[in-house]
C-alpha cells in the first residue's frame, strides 16, 4: 500500500502539475537563494584565502632571537627539516637587529664616519645564492656576484651617498658577555648596489607576509628611510656568526630565520578548514619536536604563517556564512508564507478529488501520506531547480566576484535538498491536515474562506509586543547592551556598590541575547502581527481603505471594500509578504550604500584629498611641489600640510599641524561636522599667528574665545580657541583602550602656517602636499605619474584605494553576497505577489463571471480587482520603507557610540534609488499584470463555460 501511495503521490506531481506549479516555485525560489548563498560564501570564500596565501612569503619560519647559535647549528637544522615530508624547500637569512641603547649595530665609513643602524628599518642580511632575495635583486653597479667579506648595499639606502663601489666598511656589532659589553668589528668590501623587489626588501627586514588589509598588500612597500647590507651566508655570514660565538655571548644583535616552504597543496584545503589546520598543526609539532631533540639547549621558535592565514579563513568564512543565514531568513519566511498561502487555496481546488479518494476508502491518514509525499516530491524536483539557477544567477549576481565556473560541492548539495523538502513539507502540513480531515459531503460544498478571529490569539499580540519595541529601539537609535551595561549604563547608579547580584547579571543577559534576536527577527514579527491585526480583523482599517480607494473608482469602491473584508486574511498575507520584501530591501540596499559611503569618506579622510605626496626630505619641498604644478594638467589646487609636531599645554600635549588655510580650504577633504565652533570656512578664515582651532578633548578645560599656552619649540604663544576639531571628549570617553589610542594618533589641533615659520628651526615636521584634482581626471594615472617625480618618496592616491577596496574580497564579498540577497528577495516577492494574485483570481473566476453578467465591463472588473492590490501596495511599501529606514538608522546610531573623526551615515545614492525604483517596478508589475491577464482571459466563452 505505502508503494501505491508513493506511485499515486508522483504521478499526481507530474500529471496534475499545475495544481503544484505555485509551490515548486516557492520552493525554487528559497532553494536558489540558499544554493547561491551557499555558492558565493564557499567561492569568496576561497578567493579571499588565495588572496591572503598570495600575500604570505614565507610558510613557517623558525627563529633564534638574540640567542647565541653557530653556522654548524643552522647547517644541521635545515638538513634535519629538509627531512620533513611536507617541507618542499628551506633557506635561511640571518641579519642584524639593533636594540637602541644595548646593542646599536654601526657600520664606520673610510673617512670615519659611522652610522647607527636603527630597528627594524636598518639591517645586514645574509643570504644563501639560491634564496629569494639573492636571485630576485638587481645589481644596477659592481660585481657581478658576493665574494667572501663583500657586500652589497640596497642603492636607496642612506650609507649608499657615502660609500662608492671597492669602499672598504667596518661593522661594529656590540654583544653581552655575562654584565659586560664587548665590539665585535668585520671589515667588508663594498662589491656594487642592487636593487630589490618589494619582497625582498620587506623579507631583508624580517617581514614575511602582508595582512589583506594593510594597504602593503596593495600599494607596494612605503620604503622609509633605511639601511640595507646583503652579505653571502656561506662565505661571510656564517663565519661572522662563528666569531660571535666565539664569545659565548648571553645576547646579540643577530637573528636567525630558517625558512620552510611547504607543499600548499597537500595541506591547505579550502574545503576541509578543520583538516587543513590539523595537517599544518602536525607540520609545525613535527618540526618543533625535531628541533627540541636535537637541539636541547637553543632557545628556537617557530611561527607557522599558514595556521595564521587558516585561523582568519575560518573565522571570515563562519562570518559569512552567519551573516548569508541572516540574509536568507526574510527570503525563506517568505517562501513559506507564499507557500502556505498557495498550497491553502490549491487543497481546496482539489476538493472534488480528496471526496473521490475518500469514497474509495482511503483514510485521514492515508490522504494526509499522500500529500506529505507530494510534497517530497515537489521539494527534491525544487532543489535541483535551485541548485541550477544558484550556480547560474550567483555569479552575476556578486558582481564579477567569479573569473570561473562556481563549484557546488556535495554538502551543499545535500544541505539545499534536505532544506527544499523541508520547506515543503513546512508549507504543505497545515492545509494537508485541514484537508485530509474534511468529510466527504463537505467536498461537494462550493468552498467558503472562514476568517480567523487572529486578534484573540495571544502569539499575536506578544509578536506585535516584540516586534513593536524593536521598531521603537530602532527610531530612538537606542542599545539595551548600553543601557544594561554595569558601567557607564543607565542603571549604573543603581547597582554602583552593589555589584547587581546574581539575579540581576541573569536577567540583564537574558535581555541582551532577546533582544540581539529580535534586531534579526523584530521587524518581521512586526510586518506579521501588524498586518494580519490592523488588516485582518480592523473594520475601521478596511473601511480606511474603502474611502482611499473611493477617489480613483467612485461607487465601484464599495465592491472592492467588500472583497478586501471578505478576503482580509489573504489580503493581510499578500501585505505581509510585501511589506517584508520592501523592508527587507530598503534595509540590505542602504546598508550596502551606507557601507560604501563610509568606507569611501574614511579613505578621503585618510589620503587627505584625492592625492598626497611624501617628499624624500623637507628640503626637497618646494622642488617636487614646482613640478607637480608644472608637469601634471589635471592639478586643480596643491597645498601643504607640516604634520608630525607637538606643542606642551598645561593640560597635555596637543598634537599640531600647520597649514595655509585658503590653500588648505580649497584643497583638503573635510566635512563640516569636523569643525564645532562655526562654518569651517568661517573657522579657517580666522586662523592666524595667534590662533588656534584646537583638538576636541580639549573642550573640557577650555571655552572657544579663551586663550591657551603652548610651549612650541622652546617658545611660548599664547593662542586665542576660535573652535574645536573632532568628536567630542564624551565620545572618546566611551571608547575601548585601543579606539582611543588610534582616535588620539589621528586627530590633532590646526595652526596657521605662518606660526610654524616661526619655530621651523626647532621643530622637526613632516610635510605632506595634498593635492586636488579636476573632476574629470583619472586619479590613478596622475599618481603614477607623481610617482616618476625626482625626490617623491611616497605617492597615495583615494582612486586607488577605492579599486583595491572593490578587489578585497574581505571587504567587497560581505557586500556583493548581500547584493545577491537582495535580488533574491526582488524575485521572491514578484513571484510570490504573481503566485497569490494567479491562484486568487483562479478561485474567484466565478465571481468575475458574475459581475461580467450584471454588465459590469472587463476594464471595471480590472479597476476593482486593482483597486484591492492598490490599498495593499500603499500600506505595504510605507511599513517596508519606513521600518527599513529604521533599521539602517538605528545600526548608524548604534555604530556611531565607537565612532571617531569619519562616523556612517545612512545615505540612498542615485544609484541606490535607481535599484530600489526597479524593485518597487517588479513589485507593482507581479500585483497588477496577472489580474489583467486573468480577467482578459476569463472574458472568453471557453472561461465562461467552466
Amino acid at each position: 500500500m505505502s508503494i501505491a501511495i508513493v506511485g499515486y503521490a508522483f504521478k499526481r506531481v507530474i500529471r496534475s502539475w499545475k495544481l503544484f506549479v505555485a509551490l515548486m516555485l516557492g520552493v525554487i525560489l528559497a532553494s536558489s537563494f540558499f544554493a547561491g548563498i551557499n555558492i558565493s560564501v564557499d567561492s569568496i570564500g576561497v578567493r579571499s584565502l588565495n588572496q591572503q596565501l598570495s600575500q604570505i612569503y614565507v610558510d613557517m619560519v623558525v627563529s633564534s632571537q638574540f640567542s647565541k647559535i653557530s653556522s654548524d647549528n643552522i647547517t644541521r637544522i635545515v638538513n634535519l627539516l629538509s627531512g620533513v615530508e611536507e617541507v618542499e624547500s628551506v633557506e635561511v637569512i640571518s641579519r642584524t637587529s639593533s636594540i637602541p641603547k644595548v646593542l646599536s649595530v654601526k657600520v664606520r665609513t673610510r673617512n670615519g664616519s659611522s652610522i647607527s643602524f636603527r630597528p627594524f628599518v636598518d639591517a645586514v642580511v645574509g643570504v644563501s645564492e639560491n634564496s629569494y632575495i639573492y636571485n630576485q635583486m638587481v645589481i644596477e653597479s659592481g660585481s657581478p656576484s658576493l665574494g667572501e667579506n663583500e657586500t652589497y648595499i640596497e642603492i636607496d639606502s642612506e650609507i649608499a651617498s657615502r660609500v662608492d663601489v671597492g669602499d672598504n666598511i667596518t661593522l661594529q656589532i656590540p654583544i653581552m658577555v655575562g654584565f659586560k659589553r664587548h665590539i665585535v668589528k668585520w671589515n667588508l668590501t663594498v662589491a656594487g648596489f642592487v636593487s630589490m623587489d618589494d619582497r625582498s626588501f620587506l623579507m631583508s627586514l624580517g617581514r614575511y607576509g602582508v595582512p589583506i588589509f594593510s594597504p602593503l598588500a596593495t600599494f607596494g612597500v612605503r620604503r622609509f628611510s633605511h639601511n640595507i647590507l646583503i652579505l653571502d651566508w656561506n662565505k661571510t655570514f656564517s663565519k661572522l656568526m662563528d666569531e660571535v660565538y666565539s664569545y659565548s655571548p648571553t645576547l646579540t644583535p643577530i637573528i636567525v630565520n630558517v625558512m620552510l616552504y611547504l607543499d600548499r597543496e597537500s595541506l591547505v584545503n579550502p574545503w576541509d578548514t578543520e583538516g587543513s589546520k590539523a595537517q599544518l598543526d602536525t607540520v609545525t609539532a613535527q618540526v618543533e619536536n625535531i628541533l627540541k631533540v636535537s637541539f636541547i639547549d637553543l632557545k628556537l621558535s617557530t611561527l607557522n604563517y599558514l595556521s595564521l592565514v587558516m585561523d582568519a579563513y575560518e573565522v571570515f568564512s563562519m562570518y559569512m556564512t552567519l551573516q548569508g543565514v541572516i540574509l536568507a531568513l526574510p527570503v525563506f519566511f517568505v517562501a513559506w508564507y507564499m507557500g502556505l498561502t498557495v498550497s491553502k487555496i490549491s487543497f481546496h481546488l482539489r476538493r472534488r478529488e480528496i471526496g473521490l479518494l475518500l469514497t474509495k476508502g482511503f483514510t485521514s491518514g492515508q490522504l494526509l501520506r499522500i500529500f506529505m509525499i507530494e510534497a517530497v516530491f515537489v521539494g527534491m524536483m525544487g532543489a535541483a531547480a535551485g541548485l541550477t539557477l544558484g550556480a547560474v544567477l550567483t555569479p552575476i549576481f556578486t558582481m564579477g566576484q567569479f573569473t570561473e565556473a562556481p563549484i557546488i560541492q556535495p554538502d551543499t548539495i545535500i544541505i539545499v535538498t534536505v532544506f527544499s523538502i523541508v520547506i515543503a513539507l513546512l508549507a504543505v502540513f497545515k492545509p494537508a491536515r485541514e484537508a485530509s480531515r474534511m468529510k466527504a459531503v463537505e467536498t461537494l460544498r462550493e468552498y467558503l474562506h472562514v476568517e480567523e478571529e487572529t486578534h484573540r490569539k495571544v502569539w499575536l499580540w506578544i509578536a506585535l509586543i516584540l516586534g513593536t519595541y524593536k521598531i521603537v529601539m530602532l527610531l530612538l537609535g537606542l542599545d539595551l547592551a548600553s543601557i544594561l551595561s554595569p558601567e557607564g549604563g543607565l542603571v549604573t547608579p543603581l547597582i554602583r556598590g552593589r555589584g547587581g547580584g546574581f539575579l540581576f547579571n541573569l536577567l540583564r543577559q537574558t535581555a541582551i541575547f532577546t533582544d540581539n534576536i529580535l534586531t534579526y527577527l523584530g521587524p518581521i514579527l512586526f510586518f506579521w502581527s501588524f498586518t494580519r491585526i490592523s488588516i485582518g480583523s480592523s473594520v475601521r482599517f478596511q473601511r480606511a481603505l474603502g474611502r482611499l480607494t473611493h477617489r480613483f473608482i467612485k461607487d465601484l469602491s464599495v465592491l472592492a471594500e467588500k472583497n478586501v473584508q471578505r478576503n482580509s486574511a489573504r489580503v493581510a498575507s499578500i501585505t505581509f509578504l510585501l511589506a517584508i520584501i520592501v523592508g527587507y530591501s530598503v534595509s540590505a540596499i542602504g546598508q550596502i550604500a551606507s557601507q560604501q559611503d563610509y568606507t569611501s569618506r574614511l579613505i578621503y579622510a585618510s589620503v587627505g584629498a584625492d592625492i598626497n605626496v611624501i617628499p624624500s626630505s623637507i628640503e626637497n619641498l618646494t622642488q617636487v611641489i614646482d613640478a607637480i604644478k608644472a608637469n601634471i594638467t589635471e592639478v586643480e589646487s596643491v597645498t601643504v600640510e607640516y604634520m608630525g609636531f607637538s606643542g606642551e599645554s598645561a593640560f597635555d600635549i596637543v598634537k599640531l599641524t600647520a597649514i595655509n588655510p585658503k590653500e588648505w580650504l580649497s584643497t583638503a577633504y573635510y566635512e563640516p561636522e569636523w569643525f564645532n565652533g562655526g562654518d569651517p570656512k568661517q573657522l579657517l578664515d580666522s586662523l592666524s599667528n595667534d590662533t588656534i582651532i584646537l583638538e576636541n578633548k580639549f573642550s573640557q578645560y577650555i571655552s572657544i574665545g579663551e586663550n591657551i599656552s603652548l610651549t612650541i619649540g622652546g617658545e611660548t604663544f599664547n593662542l586665542k580657541v576660535i573652535g574645536f576639531y573632532g568628536p567630542e571628549a564624551s565620545t572618546l570617553d566611551t571608547l575601548s583602550p585601543r579606539q582611543r589610542m588610534r582616535a588620539g594618533q589621528s586627530l590633532h589641533s590646526y595652526i596657521n602656517l605662518s606660526l610654524y615659520e616661526r619655530v621651523n628651526e626647532t621643530v622637526s615636521a613632516t610635510p605632506r602636499i595634498l593635492v586636488k584634482l579636476k573632476p574629470d581626471a583619472d586619479g590613478e594615472e596622475v599618481a603614477e605619474r607623481i610617482r616618476e617625480i625626482p625626490s617623491v618618496e611616497w605617492v597615495n592616491s583615494a582612486a586607488e584605494q577605492l579599486r583595491f577596496r572593490d578587489e578585497n574580497l574581505l571587504i567587497s564579498g560581505p557586500l556583493n553576497v548581500l547584493k545577491l540577497g537582495v535580488f533574491f528577495a526582488a524575485i521572491a516577492a514578484s513571484i510570490g505577489v504573481t503566485l497569490v494574485t494567479l491562484v486568487t483570481i483562479q478561485e474567484r473566476r466565478k465571481e468575475i463571471t458574475l459581475l461580467m453578467v450584471r454588465g459590469f465591463s472587463i476594464k471595471q472588473v480590472i479597476l476593482v480587482l486593482l483597486t484591492e492590490n492598490l490599498g495593499i501596495l500603499l500600506i505595504s511599501g510605507i511599513l517596508g520603507v519606513s521600518v527599513g529606514y529604521l533599521i539602517d538608522r538605528g545600526n548608524i546610531v548604534a555604530s556611531n557610540v565607537a565612532s571617531m573623526l569619519v562616523t556612517p551615515r545612512v545615505i540612498f545614492p542615485p544609484e541606490a534609488l535607481l535599484i530600489l525604483t526597479v524593485i518597487f517596478s517588479f513589485i507593482i508589475a507581479a500585483a497588477v499584470l496577472p489580474v489583467i491577464v486573468m480577467v482578459f482571459l476569463y472574458s472568453s466563452k471557453l472561461v465562461w463555460r467552466t
